[in-house]
């Protein structure tokens, strides 16, 4: 080996060596600037999310009353999706506890609109309070004249008939603009198949 030689070797070592003590420096520099700024300031006192104080709260059951109440009605409802139809029968007594799901849905779908100020008649009521839905504002159809978007949101369309809530329901939905799958979101607990 030429002497030439075992100096480009000893010099690259020498940048190497270097180079690594720079980055443990920047390294041990960074974390005593920084690192302290990480921690939780000494006068709070941190909890855990999992304390029994916060989980307390999270895990007790709400008591439900026992005189909850829900919709009554009989509707029939014919459903199609491409291919497919299907006919299905929602039968509520009031009750519940007793009744399918669709009629607990229902019912929280009703306070939903009855809670939403864009909804229904704007005279109804104008001091905050929720308001009484009918039975033909849930089932209502959309306003002439209302502004929606165009997008279609899938080939379903479905035909409800029946009572609800003492009121002769008969209405027709599709998810042909934004305004009509509103109302098919909305209720969704009759479209869909009903187990």
């Amino acid at each position: 080996m030429s002497h030439s030689h075992s100096d480009r070797r000893s010099r690259g070592s020498l940048g190497t060596a270097l180079l690594a003590g720079a980055c443990c420096a920047g390294a041990v520099a960074y974390a005593v600037l920084v690192g302290p700024s990480m921690l939780p300031p000494q006068d709070v006192q941190t909890t855990n999310a999992a304390s029994p104080e916060v989980l307390g709260s999270a895990i007790e059951p709400q008591e439900e009353s026992e005189d909850e109440s829900g919709p009554v009605g009989h509707l029939r409802i014919h459903v199609s999706d491409r291919g497919l139809a299907w006919v299905q029968t929602l039968n509520c007594t009031g009750d519940l506890a007793e009744d399918p799901e669709p009629c607990t849905v229902m019912a929280e779908a009703a306070e939903e609109l009855a809670g939403d100020p864009t909804a229904g008649d704007p005279e109804s009521d104008e001091n905050g309070e929720p308001r009484e839905v009918s039975a033909g504002e849930l089932f209502t159809e959309v306003r002439e004249g209302t502004v929606c978007t165009d997008k279609v949101y899938g080939p379903q369309e479905a035909m409800i008939e029946g009572i609800w809530e003492g009121a002769e329901i008969e209405t027709t939905l599709s998810r042909k603009g934004s305004c009509e799958e509103a109302r098919w979101q909305r209720l969704r607990a009759v479209t869909e198949q009903i187990a």
